[in-house]
């Protein structure tokens, strides 16, 4: 896990280095707060505007027999506090209610996750007071994604978001899994930041880290080139992957970077529909400078 100067949280917070908890709770509920840097909320912004944009169609599977379903494999307490600031945010699993609710289009299912049970008990109790019920799986992404799907109507319509720690987390298998669902839109964060500072140790590690994002990848990548092209040749490989699945990538994806500019993330759209891919383009916030990027 990664260590974050909080001399200057206003709160006097600390961060517990075992689960990147704030040592202050959230004042209005008393419940457990993630730390997060103020980018997060760029990933957010997006989870909200694609469930405004797309009611109109969740409206048409929640009447009908389907259904509408969103998904959190990593879904955290379900608030944050904005590191060194006194600012608590809304994370991705209690965005997408809220905004589902303002819409009138509220998800007919809700199904969150996390490795951290007591993360899933947590963002649970903040879904029940806006009167929201979900289906709660506490456990790795591979298993708990399985679990999820068994519970999935073949015929809905479904969102994932997709947002781990780092690329070890997000095996293919779970994307590869729910890519089985005809209707299947994902939002995925991948962790540009793990693949720039430890691309060199996941290299020269055998099983690596590397080998769960994007399995294979030693078959197709030479070693041999530099680093940066060998960074770009195993992210290129992991979209061909996806294409596998018969899903697509969008066309912008965007870059996310930190307050001194450096690589953070890139935020990636999945999805089979055109009407998907066509929301996506109209909320994303990518320029030229944004788009990739190694």
């Amino acid at each position: 896990m990664a260590k974050y100067d909080c001399s200057k949280c206003p709160v006097g917070g600390r961060i517990n280095p075992e689960d990147q908890t704030c040592s202050v709770p959230d004042p209005d509920d008393g419940l457990p707060l993630a730390c997060v840097g103020s980018w997060a909320e760029d990933k957010h912004a997006r989870v909200r505007k694609y469930v405004d944009i797309s009611r109109a169609t969740r409206r048409m599977y929640i009447t009908g027999t389907g259904g509408a379903t969103f998904i959190e494999l990593f879904c955290g307490p379900g608030r944050a506090r904005i590191r060194n600031t006194t600012r608590i945010v809304d994370g991705s699993t209690l965005v997408a209610a809220k905004e589902a609710q303002a819409t009138g289009t509220m998800f007919t299912e809700l199904h969150i996750a996390d490795a951290n049970a007591s993360f899933v008990n947590v963002a649970s109790q903040r879904l029940a007071r806006l009167g929201v019920q979900a289906r709660t799986y506490a456990g790795r992404s591979e298993d708990t994604v399985k679990e999820v799907a068994r519970r999935l109507n073949k015929d809905g319509l479904h969102l994932a978001f997709l947002d781990p720690f780092d690329l070890k987390s997000l095996p293919f298998e779970v994307i590869r899994c729910l890519a089985g669902f005809k209707r299947m839109d994902m939002i995925i964060h991948v962790s540009l930041m793990d693949l720039q500072r430890n691309l060199e140790p996941y290299i020269g590690t055998q099983p690596s880290p590397l080998d769960i994002f994007a399995p294979g990848w030693r078959t197709v990548i030479d070693l041999m080139n530099p680093i940066a092209t060998i960074r770009r040749g195993i992210f290129d490989y992991w979209l061909s992957l996806i294409r596998n699945e018969d899903m697509q990538p969008s066309q912008g994806i965007e870059k996310v970077t930190g307050l001194k500019n450096q690589p953070l993330y890139w935020l990636v759209f999945v999805a089979r529909h055109e009407l998907a891919m066509k929301f996506w383009d109209e909320i994303r916030n990518v320029s030229d400078q944004q788009q990739l990027g190694f």
